[in-house]
């Protein structure tokens, strides 16, 4: 729901640094490469209770997520710099909630629940683009993404602040996974019933 404000207000300051990588002739998923290294660090520290400093490579990690998406606008969007992006998302979004687990484990149910509830994110969020291309259903993005990106109530700014309020008040982290896990469940069941109304519509 967010995306597209918080991309119009961050653009400028991602695209000088992309700038500045493309005349070094970094390619993009090299900056993908980073950002995902970023993010292991970001569990490792997490899961050793290191919280701020697991904050710092969480918050560097989704820049350079930013930045590589940037940078290969900036050149030529690919399908496999789409495939590699994607893949490093999941995988560390996937950390995170193990990572609150090993740092306390009163954190094991709402961790839990909120891996569930990102199974049924990702699965919505992945078919939701096979079915649109299969289908050639063409809708404006002004992302110009690589595949179709389904929105929802929780999409990846949403994700970045919920996670960053885990972090910051991770006291309490527990019960923002609940509420996390409750609105990805719900933006899950919202992809279902769009994609079958569109389908039904042109069946």
């Amino acid at each position: 729901m967010l995306d597209q404000k918080l991309n119009f207000f961050f653009k400028p300051v991602l695209k000088k640094f992309a700038t500045i990588l493309l005349k070094y002739q970094i390619s993009p998923n090299h900056v993908t490469l980073f950002s995902f290294i970023l993010g292991v660090f970001c569990f490792i520290f997490l899961s050793l209770g290191m919280i701020y400093i697991a904050l710092i490579f969480f918050i560097l990690n989704r820049f350079f997520d930013g930045v590589d998406g940037t940078l290969a606008r900036l050149k030529k969007p690919t399908d496999l710099g789409g495939f590699y992006d994607i893949i490093s998302d999941f995988l560390i979004y996937a950390f995170l909630p193990f990572g609150f687990i090993l740092f306390d484990n009163e954190n094991f149910l709402s961790m839990s629940l909120l891996l569930t509830s990102f199974i049924g994110t990702c699965a919505t969020f992945l078919t939701t683009a096979w079915i649109f291309e299969k289908k050639k259903i063409k809708i404006k993005q002004l992302s110009k993404k690589s595949f179709f990106y389904s929105e929802g109530l929780i999409e990846g700014a949403e994700t970045i602040i919920l996670f960053i309020l885990m972090f910051v008040f991770y006291e309490v982290a527990s019960f923002i996974a609940w509420i996390f896990a409750l609105l990805c469940f719900l933006t899950a069941i919202v992809r279902v019933i769009k994609v079958s109304k569109i389908l039904n519509s042109i069946n």
